[in-house]
């Protein structure tokens, strides 16, 4: 003999898969096109500004990361002087990335303006998606100028022969290549979602 368990009658075992060929047909009508993808030229004008400033950004830092590995050299040889030297020069380098970023800022403004005026509905979140990764690539920029500020300080402790914690700057230093790998990540995102949004078109 089968084992008792609980069976569905017929009828609401049949009222259940309706429902669930009614769903299903449901999803599929919502992912069907319902007609030409708009995007305003305003948006596509702002992206093409923002997309060269943020690789831009990508990869001055992404130079800065390889300097850091010059600065912790000349730590670990007790060149103070060197390292603060060295690193202050890539500091008022890193002053052109924030001139870039504040540009950035204005383009994704023009951006998200533009978006209520994007259609359908899918392509207006594919829009914010990307605007969203470019934001916050932005906010870490921030905190990577931050660990920036803390390496110099605690090289020029170090010069001024003041009792540091000598982890702190290895610290520091991870820290920035952390930063720099989530500013790549969040500008990937951001083309991700615009080749999506161009596949649309």
């Amino acid at each position: 003999m089968s084992k008792p368990g609980f069976r569905l009658p017929k009828k609401f075992r049949a009222i259940l898969i309706f429902i669930v060929i009614i769903l299903v047909a449901y999803l599929l009508i919502r992912m069907i096109p319902t007609g030409a993808q708009k995007v305003p030229k305003e948006f596509l004008e702002a992206r093409a500004n923002a997309s060269p400033i943020a690789q831009d950004i990508v990869n001055n830092s992404n130079d800065l990361t390889k300097s850091l590995d010059q600065v912790a050299q000349f730590d670990s040889e007790k060149k103070y002087t060197e390292a603060i030297n060295f690193l202050t020069k890539e500091i008022d380098r890193n002053k052109d990335i924030n001139q870039k970023a504040i540009k950035l800022s204005e383009e994704l403004g023009k951006m998200a303006t533009a978006v209520p005026n994007i259609s359908p509905a899918s392509a207006s979140q594919l829009a914010l998606q990307a605007i969203s990764s470019e934001t916050t690539l932005i906010s870490r920029l921030i905190v990577y100028n931050g660990y920036l500020g803390q390496l110099l300080e605690e090289l020029r402790l170090k010069f001024l022969g003041q009792k540091t914690d000598g982890q702190t700057i290895k610290d520091l230093i991870g820290k920035i290549n952390d930063e720099v790998k989530n500013i790549n990540a969040l500008n990937v995102q951001f083309n991700s979602s615009m080749d999506k949004l161009d596949g649309g078109k």
